[in-house]
Formats: structure tokens, C-alpha cells, sequence
């Protein structure tokens, strides 16, 4: 099935954000494609949680659907810098080696895979107050359009902070190869798309239970093949040379893995939605 068919209107009507992960028309998207394959009853816990939906200044957003709010931690985490530069530091990315199987840090549980987790168990307890259930709601769906985005779980030596020229492109200066990935390359990559991508091979986790650490580590194997690898000079744990020129090559070959992480996510999202808002939801001790 085509879910991508009339998605670019609802994406494209969006206000674009600066780069913090996918960019703002990146997590509506991966929230469209979503809120497409909802089922009945995860489509009315939807309603009901964002009925009286805050925005970041505590007043009525008028939000109501998954790509409208998809946003909203990038909104408050912007707010919140203002005073704190260090507030939300690590909460939507996870270090880990693109060329080890080690796991990067994760202190007290705040980092993208386990953060995922925490919400999770937070939006499906009906019991919990309608509030956090609703915050709940918008952190699960930014961040599992973040945990696939490659360069949130997969680092090398300056890597993601090295600085980049793209061929044909003007970029202002000290733009960054994670940057690029969040923005430019991702809104070529969005242009236009009116169909599902066709899946790109990529390495598989070698995990054989699904979640939201195994979907890290697919995204980490992604960087390695899609994102590094082919930039020139890269070695494993050597420091890229500066500035990255990225040829025309680079730049398309980074749809199709893009489109496909979109989809991934999507997909996956609406699987823990429809799981974690069905009717028959067990008791909060029991999902746990």
C-alpha cells in the first residue's frame, strides 16, 4: 500500500525547524506515515490524549494529530536552553561506535533507546494523569523518528561535527556532516516523494527481539555503510580531515537510505502505538 501518496501536502505545510534530528517536515512525516496505520482504538486514544494539547508557553495548541505535535521536544528543548544550555544534553541520541559493537553511554536512562521505553510504559498506564500521558505521546513519537536517524546512534572521531561543502549547494558556514543529514539531504530527500522507497540493503541488527535498542543499532549500521564509509578518508576511529567536500554521488545516494529510515520508523511507531493503546490494555504491572 501506498501510505506516502498526499503526505508531501501535510509535511510541506509544516514550519520547518533548524536541525536538532530530522528536522521539523522529517518528524511530521515519519508521524504521518504513522497516524495511516493506526487502528481503530489507538486512533481514538490519540483523540482523546491530545484533545487539550499544551503548547511549550502552557496554552492551548489546538494540536491534534501525531505529525502536528511530532515537534514539540525541539520546541521546548529550545526554550529551555535559553537559561540551562546544558537542559535535554544526550536525551535524543545514543553514542555508539560505528565500528564496535560496544553500546555508548546511557546515564540513568536518558539516552534515545531507553528513553523510547520510559514513555512507552508511561502512555499505555491509564492511570497516569491525562497530562503525562500526553507528553508521553509527543516524546515517543520524536524520538522514534530519532532513533533512526543514522547519526543519532552511530559516532566516529568528529565524525557528526566535522564541517562539509556540498557540491551545488551554498551552506552557511560551519555546517556539519549531522547537520546535513538532519536538513538538506533529508528535504532532498523529501522532495517530491510520492511513493514508498524502494528498500536499499542495509546491514541487519543481529538481534532477534525487535525494539527500540535493536532499531538503534540497525540505524548504527546504517551510518557505518551509508553515512562514513563512503565520505573520503574515513578510517574507523580516525578523525575525518576538514572540510568534507560531498560530491553529487553522496548527496543521491543518500535518498533512498533516508527514505527508508522515514519508513522504518513510521512503520515501527504505528506497531507501538497500536500495541501500547489498544482496548485491552493489561494492567499497568502487568506491561510492565
Amino acid at each position: 500500500m501506498n501510505h506516502w501518496h498526499g503526505l508531501a501536502l501535510l509535511t510541506g505545510a509544516l514550519i520547518a525547524a533548524p536541525a536538532l534530528a530530522w528536522n521539523a517536515r522529517g518528524h511530521a512525516a515519519v508521524a504521518a506515515l504513522a497516524e495511516s496505520q493506526l487502528g481503530a482504538d489507538a486512533r481514538a486514544q490519540v483523540a482523546a490524549v491530545l484533545a487539550d494539547d499544551l503548547d511549550r508557553f502552557g496554552q492551548p495548541s489546538g494540536r491534534r494529530s501525531l505529525a502536528a505535535v511530532a515537534s514539540w521536544p525541539d520546541e521546548i528543548r529550545a526554550e529551555a536552553t535559553r537559561t540551562d544550555p546544558e537542559a535535554f544534553r544526550g536525551w535524543h541520541v545514543r553514542g555508539n561506535p560505528v565500528c564496535s559493537d560496544r553500546l555508548g553511554r546511557c546515564p540513568q536512562g536518558h539516552c534515545v533507546d531507553q528513553l523510547i521505553l520510559s514513555y512507552s510504559a508511561v502512555l499505555r498506564d491509564r492511570a497516569q494523569p491525562l497530562r503525562a500521558r500526553n507528553e508521553a505521546l509527543k516524546w515517543v513519537v520524536h524520538l522514534v523518528g530519532d532513533v533512526h536517524q543514522p547519526l543519532h546512534a552511530g559516532v566516529n572521531p568528529n565524525g557528526g561535527r566535522a564541517r562539509v561543502v556540498l557540491a551545488g549547494i551554498d551552506l552557511p558556514p560551519g555546517t556539519s556532516l549531522h547537520n546535513i543529514w538532519d536538513g538538506a539531504l533529508l528535504d532532498a530527500a523529501l522532495a517530491g516523494w510520492q511513493t514508498s522507497a524502494q528498500p536499499v540493503p542495509v546491514p541487519a541488527p543481529a538481534l532477534t527481539a525487535d525494539g527500540p535498542t535493536a532499531w538503534m543499532l540497525e540505524a548504527r549500521d546504517v551510518a557505518l555503510a551509508h553515512v562514513y564509509q563512503p565520505l573520503p578518508g574515513f578510517a574507523c576511529g580516525v578523525r575525518l580531515a576538514e572540510p568534507l567536500l560531498l560530491d553529487t554521488g553522496y548527496q543521491r545516494a543518500s535518498v533512498p537510505v533516508i527514505r527508508q529510515q522515514i519508513e522504518r520508523a513510521g512503520r515501527r511507531l504505528a506497531r507501538l502505538l497500536n500495541e501500547a493503546l489498544a482496548a485491552d490494555q493489561p494492567p499497568a504491572s502487568a506491561a510492565r
